[in-house]
């Protein structure tokens, strides 16, 4: 009953199709609240990738250096002799130098495809390469050849696409070149750092994005930044501790495995005991692992268990749940990411391209006084050290002095551009002038103040490209916590309503002292002088009053009741003493001398 009339439950896709829920998430990930800790969560985990990956950065080993020359293999072999008995040759060392500096030249290829010179672990975000920018995709699609449209739709799929993902893919990514074959001792610490370092600031940015997309999802709340703050900061270990149990688990497990495969070593029963008898322990052993690593794909869903559960969940009930969830119902899980991932890049494209416009509108329409009044005032240069990445510079100074365009260029080991073949490590998307001596020539008439003005314009390019991409930060947790709704739907049974809520401590009000009783005025006693001083009666002791009571709105605090004062009983009546009674003088006898004369 609602006002007094019955309302019949009408039909509702979202109950039929609940996958369906994932649409909302598009406005919830619109909250600037969540888009400012996505982009500071963003800077930070860059800016920390930055400097680890410059110290433990390493030259390219070169073939002539003194580790590989005959030399020094020479003394490292002395005394030592081959399997068939045989002493080494030169020639044994130089095929062992050869092979030697293949190995480290692979291991250092690695390293540098992560934290070399353009290298993925490297890059700051607003130089990183993620597609052409949306609004001058649309103009080429628009106005351009079947061709280009081809080229840029191919741009788009590869750079732009895996935004959405990307904060999954930047959580794996170091794990996958963890595991991978080959890697140097130095190069898997360096990316367990970074794993590390990603862990600790998504655990915190990640779990307030997810505690303020749990309430308003579940149409609860209004809650503040400052509320999801506290509530993340006061349940933090459960949170980086989440994602770290399991890589835990597996390093274990990785340590036991290398344990046993040193006892493999020992000839005869390392070749029939332990790697013959014994290898279901190692598959066993892989098993455990493989368990864990396909439960990493669960890992946003941890952060959701406990943004939504609170205080009822804990570490390990967000690990159990993560796992239970992907396992019991993998395509149900599967298909919510498939809808998300869907959705999301059309929102992200359409997000990408309004904040473009935005940007380019905005700029445009104050260059027009320029071109009307003084051309060489025209606002292109201060969009010099604009952000490459998306083609904002690209877009913000097109058709100027100060323009540039994007390329894939070649670079050596030195990572240095280089045009032969045979010295090209790889390749990065660098943006250089279009015309390099307009674009010299119009820097050198740069003053200061050119310089600071632009330097200021950066600064808030920034920080709206940092908001911009963190929209896909936002979409990504808001729509993993859907998912959490909709698989603990699936398995549980459980309302997706159903979120804890954080009840804040009362602010503490001093409740108002209560005036004091006034003293009785005593009452008064008849004194009689000479007699006893009757004092009346000392009053009751008064209860203790404690000077702040806890305030417990709404009852209002009443003062305790006014001591009853006892009256003194009256003073007892003082007789007054009877008077002695008369005694009277005896009469004297009649005698000649007292007889009357004459």
């Amino acid at each position: 009953m609602a006002d007094g009339h019955e309302q019949s439950a009408g039909f509702s896709y979202r109950t039929a199709l609940p996958w369906t829920n994932i649409f909302r998430c598009f406005q919830v990930a619109l909250d600037p609240r969540k888009l400012l800790v996505a982009a500071l969560g963003i800077f930070v985990m860059s800016l920390s990738w930055w400097l680890l990956s410059n110290i433990f950065y390493y030259k390219a080993p070169i073939p002539n250096d003194p580790d590989y020359s005959n030399t020094t293999l020479a003394r490292e072999f002395e005394g030592k002799t081959k399997a068939n008995e045989q002493q080494y040759t030169q020639d044994d060392f130089t095929r062992i130098g050869k092979e030697r500096f293949e190995r480290d030249y692979k291991q250092w290829q690695q390293l540098d495809a992560l934290a070399g010179p353009g290298g993925r672990l490297r890059t700051l975000p607003w130089y990183e390469y993620r597609g052409p920018n949306p609004f001058l995709l649309f103009t080429d699609l628009l106005g351009g050849s079947a061709a280009d449209r081809e080229h840029t739709s191919r741009e788009f799929l590869s750079g732009s696409v895996p935004v959405l993902v990307e904060p999954l893919v930047k959580l794996l990514l170091p794990v996958a070149k963890l595991l991978s074959p080959g890697v140097s001792l130095q190069t898997r610490f360096y990316l367990f750092l970074v794993l590390l370092s990603n862990v600790a600031v998504w655990a915190f940015c990640g779990g307030v994005i997810t505690r303020l997309a749990a309430v308003q999802l579940a149409n609860k709340g209004p809650i503040t930044l400052k509320q999801a703050v506290l509530f993340v900061a006061n349940r933090y270990v459960s949170y980086l501790g989440a994602p770290l149990v399991p890589l835990l688990i597996i390093a274990v497990v990785v340590l036991g495995l290398i344990g046993y495969g040193l006892l493999a070593l020992i000839p005869v029963i390392g070749d029939i005991v332990l790697l013959g008898f014994g290898l279901p322990a190692v598959i066993i052993g892989g098993a455990i692992m493989t368990v864990f690593l396909i439960g990493l794909v669960g890992y946003p869903m941890m952060y959701c268990t406990l943004s939504v559960e609170g205080d009822q969940s804990d570490t390990f009930d967000a690990l159990s749940r993560s796992l239970n969830y992907v396992y019991q119902a993998p395509w149900h899980y599967l298909w919510n990411w498939l809808v998300a991932v869907a959705y999301g890049a059309a929102v992200t494209l359409f997000v990408l391209f309004f904040a473009s416009v935005a940007v380019y509108v905005g700029k445009w329409a104050v260059g027009l006084t320029a071109s009307a009044v003084w051309q060489d005032r025209k606002p292109e240069y201060l969009f010099v050290y604009a952000p490459e990445s998306f083609g904002w510079k690209e877009l913000l100074t097109k058709d100027s002095p100060y323009a540039v365009q994007g390329r894939w260029v070649p670079l050596d080991q030195d990572g240095k551009e280089t045009a032969d073949p045979a010295k090209r490590v790889r390749e990065v998307y660098q943006y250089a002038p279009a015309n390099p001596e307009t674009y010299t020539a119009a820097k050198q008439e740069f003053w200061a103040y050119n310089r600071w003005g632009a330097g200021i314009v950066c600064f808030w390019l920034t920080l709206a490209f940092l908001m911009m991409l963190g929209f896909s930060y936002s979409f990504f947790w808001s729509s993993a916590t859907m998912i959490y709704f909709l698989m603990r739907k699936k398995v549980d049974e459980a309302e997706l309503e159903e979120v804890y809520e954080d009840e804040e401590p009362a602010p503490f009000v001093e409740a108002p002292k209560p005036a004091p009783a006034p003293a009785p005025a005593p009452a008064d006693v008849p004194v009689t002088l000479g007699g006893p001083l009757n004092k009346p009666a000392a009053p009751a002791a008064s209860p203790v009053v404690p000077e702040t009571l806890p305030y417990n709105p709404p009852a209002a605090v009443s003062p305790p009741p006014a001591p009853k004062i006892e009256e003194p009983p009256p003073a007892p009546k003082i007789e007054e003493p009877k008077p002695a009674p008369k005694i009277e003088e005896p009469k004297k006898p009649a005698t000649d001398d007292n007889a009357p004369l004459g």
